[in-house]
C-alpha cells in the first residue's frame, strides 16, 4: 500500500444537507477518493467514475465508451468470465454501470461486510480487463440491438432528431451508443487502446458511502486502487457549434405525435444562468402546478404529456419542452407552447411560482440522496463533472438565491420562441 500523501479532508458538517459530511483524498496516482460514512443501514455502495464518454470519442469509433462498459464485466486474469456477477449475488448485492456524454461509471452495492470485496472486484476490472474477442463479438450484437430498440422508440427517435437539429454533425450530436458502422470498426486492439488511454488515475473517482469508518476505507481503497496507472486528466471539451433555428420531422409507425422544442443555453460554466433556467423550467413544465400542464392539459386537454426540462454539459446545455399529442393537434399545441413562453417573457414569473419551484428542486435533491447508492452518485457525478464534489452546495445556494427578475432575464435571453429548434415524430403519411 502506498502511503504518506493521502490524507482525508473533511467537507461539510452534520447540519448540512446530505451528502455532507464527507471526506476527500487523492492517491499518489491521481485517483480521487470520496467517503461518506453512513451507519443508518449496514450497506455500502462503491462507485467508480471515469472521465470519459461519447464527447471524447471520434466519429470513427463512436460508441466505444459504452461498448467498453459492456466489456468491463467480462472478467480479468484474477476473476474469470462471469465471476463478478456471481460473486456480487453471493454477497447479497447488485452491480450496474452507465455511460453518458461525459462519463462512465461502475458500481456495486453490497452488505457492509463485503464492502472491500466489492472494491477489489471493481479495482481489478478497471486495472486488468480481459476483453476476450468472442465476448466482444457477442456484446457488439447486444449493443446493436440497443440501437435498434432506441430507433424503434418514438421518444428515442425524437431526442436523436432534436440533438442532431441542435448540434448538427459536431461532437455534441454524437450518440452514446454509437452506430452499427462505428461499432463494426472496434476490435479488441482498438478497445484496449481506448481503455489504456482513458482509464488512468487522474480521470478516476472512487466514491464510497455506507457503514464504513473513513480512515479504514481510505486504507482499503488505497490498497486496491493505488496501483492503477497514472495518467493525464481529461482533455478540454470542444467548442459547441453555433445553433440555427430549424425543424426536423420524422415519420414512423406511431399513433400519437411526439414533439420537442430545444433552446441552447449555457452549460455548467455559467452556474448563475443554469440555476435561473432550472427554476424557470420547473415553473414552466414540472408537475401539475406548472404553467404548461395547467394550460395544455387541465384547461385545453390538447396533450397527454407535457413538460419542460434542462440538460447540461460543461460548455453548453438545453432547455427543452416536450409533449405527446394527437397528430392533428400539433399546430395548436405548438401555438400554446409559444404563447406560454411569450407570457413568461413579457410578464415574468411570480414570487410564489419561484418559491414553489425552489421547494420542488430542494425536495428532489433530498429525495435523490436517501440511499448510499444515491450518495455515491451525487458525490461522484459532481466530482467528475464540476471538479469538486462539494459543488452541489453552489447549485443549491444558486437555486435558493434565484429571484423572479433573474428568471425573467434568463428566459428572455435564452428562450425566445423564434429561436427554438423543433423536432417532431409523427405517424407515416400524417
Amino acid at each position: 500500500m502506498k502511503g504518506g500523501s493521502s490524507k482525508l479532508e473533511w467537507i461539510g458538517g452534520s447540519g448540512e444537507p446530505s451528502p455532507a459530511p464527507f471526506a476527500r483524498a487523492r492517491l499518489d496516482n491521481g485517483v480521487r477518493v470520496l467517503i461518506r460514512p453512513n451507519s443508518a443501514v449496514p450497506v455500502v455502495a462503491v462507485d467508480c467514475w471515469i472521465e470519459v464518454g461519447a464527447l471524447h470519442e471520434t466519429d470513427e469509433h463512436a460508441g466505444i465508451s459504452h461498448f467498453l462498459e459492456h466489456m468491463f464485466f467480462k472478467g480479468t486474469r484474477r476473476y474469470p468470465l462471469g465471476a463478478m456477477d456471481r460473486l456480487v449475488k453471493q454477497m447479497g448485492g447488485y452491480n450496474n454501470a452507465a455511460t453518458s456524454m461525459e462519463y462512465t461509471h461502475y458500481y456495486i452495492v453490497a452488505p457492509a461486510e463485503h464492502a472491500w470485496n466489492a472494491a477489489d472486484l471493481l479495482a481489478d476490472h478497471l486495472a486488468d480487463p480481459a476483453l476476450p474477442a468472442d465476448e466482444l463479438e457477442r456484446e457488439r450484437v447486444v449493443v446493436k440491438e440497443e440501437i435498434r430498440r432506441k430507433d424503434d422508440s418514438p421518444q428515442g427517435r425524437l431526442y436523436t432528431a432534436l440533438s442532431e437539429a441542435v448540434y448538427g454533425d459536431s461532437d455534441y450530436a454524437r450518440e452514446v451508443l454509437g452506430t452499427p458502422e462505428s461499432l463494426d470498426r472496434i476490435d479488441t486492439e482498438v478497445m484496449r487502446d481506448w481503455w489504456r488511454s482513458n482509464y488512468a488515475g487522474d480521470r478516476i473517482v472512487v466514491a464510497i458511502a455506507g457503514d464504513v469508518e473513513a480512515d479504514q476505507a481510505l486504507a482499503e481503497v488505497e490498497a486496491r486502487f493505488g496501483g492503477l496507472a497514472a495518467g493525464p486528466p481529461a482533455p478540454e471539451p470542444p467548442e459547441p457549434p453555433p445553433v440555427v433555428p430549424r425543424q426536423v420531422d420524422v415519420r414512423m409507425e406511431v399513433a400519437q405525435g411526439y414533439l420537442a422544442w430545444g433552446f441552447t443555453v449555457p452549460g455548467r460554466e455559467d452556474l448563475d444562468s443554469l440555476c435561473a433556467l432550472e427554476v424557470g423550467a420547473t415553473i414552466l413544465g414540472d408537475g401539475e402546478t406548472s404553467r404548461l400542464h395547467r394550460r395544455l392539459i387541465d384547461e385545453l386537454r390538447l396533450v397527454t404529456e407535457i413538460g419542460a426540462w434542462t440538460y447540461g454539459l460543461d460548455r453548453t446545455g438545453l432547455l427543452g419542452v416536450s409533449g405527446v399529442c394527437g397528430p392533428d393537434r400539433r399546430e395548436a399545441v405548438e401555438s400554446e407552447i409559444a404563447g406560454t413562453l411569450e407570457a413568461a417573457l413579457r410578464h415574468g414569473v411570480s414570487l410564489e411560482e419561484v418559491r414553489r419551484a425552489q421547494t420542488i428542486l430542494a425536495a428532489d435533491f433530498a429525495y435523490d440522496n436517501e440511499t448510499n447508492a444515491a450518495l455515491t452518485g451525487t458525490l461522484g457525478e459532481f466530482e467528475t463533472l464540476y471538479g469538486a464534489a462539494e459543488a452541489y452546495r453552489d447549485v443549491l445556494r444558486g437555486i435558493e438565491a434565484v429571484t423572479p427578475d433573474r428568471v425573467m432575464e434568463a428566459l428572455v435571453q435564452w428562450t425566445v420562441p423564434d429561436r427554438a429548434v423543433r423536432a417532431w415524430v409523427g405517424p407515416d403519411g400524417a
